[in-house]
């Protein structure tokens, strides 16, 4: 791999915030969310801060690694998520990442009970749908690289009482030992390397997501340019347009650029006219 693909390659490897994520995030703006809505915008948002704290803590990772983000793959029609791939030379570390809090005790048949009572899923059912799938996959692609999975909580006041000692599971107070651990890993790069990665992340370019879970319409949605700060609405002032709450002036030309993107991105489809305004 020369220079150059190398520098596209760790572009495209850098973290962002996921789609679906910024598409409900400008509907947040322009339509008004039911319990439901908001509850679903709620979780996705602190699942989202979650994955983006781990992804700060692998960037303390000082050996040879490739970190992908975010993947949605598809393996005999059967589609499954990734929250975050590390590639080492000699073995792959996939990662779950909840971010969950409170106290959480294990019960019989894969269920979570919570201090209120609530109960959950265990997400190590997730865990060995994805970690089955990802080595069928590597397996149709002929990798030989060995695979481990690890489910993690990165939030400082989450604690599961009762979880059992041999599965892969790393808890906040194990963030920074673990770590550690792998900075201590040998690990040199090498072209197959390069290549899982751009095949990983060719695949997760190839799928089509599904229909996001809040449901809309042109007609339902305010018309207007919000401040990229507090999200309330920008007014005209001068060469500029401005946030009376922020007290910030954003340029005329990409503040219209960045409603053009978003509006694209709830609307693929749309022919963007003075009437978008």
């Amino acid at each position: 791999m020369n220079r150059k693909d190398d520098i596209i390659l760790k572009e495209v490897l850098k973290r962002s915030e996921s789609k679906e994520l910024v598409l409900i995030q400008g509907l947040n703006k322009r339509l008004v969310f039911s319990n439901e809505e908001k509850q679903y915008f709620y979780y996705l948002r602190k699942g989202d801060q979650g994955e983006k704290y781990w992804a700060d803590v692998l960037n303390r990772l000082s050996n040879d690694v490739l970190i992908l983000h975010d993947l949605t793959l598809n393996h005999k029609q059967t589609v499954f998520q990734i929250d975050t791939v590390c590639i080492f030379q000699k073995v792959v570390l996939s990662f779950e990442v909840k971010n969950y809090e409170g106290d959480f005790q294990l019960k019989p048949n894969d269920l979570w009970i919570s201090s209120s009572g609530a109960e959950i899923k265990s997400p190590m059912l997730q865990v060995r749908r994805s970690e089955s799938m990802l080595r069928q996959l590597f397996q149709s692609l002929r990798l030989n690289l060995p695979i481990e999975y690890y489910l993690v909580f990165v939030h400082p006041e989450f604690m599961l009482y009762g979880a059992p000692s041999d599965q892969k599971i790393i808890f906040p107070p194990q963030i920074n030992r673990f770590i550690k651990t792998l900075n201590q890993k040998d690990s040199s790069l090498y072209q197959d390397h390069y290549k899982l990665a751009s095949q990983l992340i060719s695949l997760n370019a190839k799928y089509i997501k599904s229909e996001p879970f809040i449901q809309y319409k042109y007609e339902q949605l305010k018309k207007g340019v919000w401040c990229k700060k507090c999200s309330k609405p920008l007014i005209p002032r001068y060469n500029c347009l401005y946030c009376f709450y922020c007290y910030i002036e954003y340029p005329i030309g990409g503040a219209i650029l960045s409603y053009i993107e978003e509006l694209l991105l709830l609307f693929p489809n749309i022919k963007i006219t003075k009437s978008n305004f």
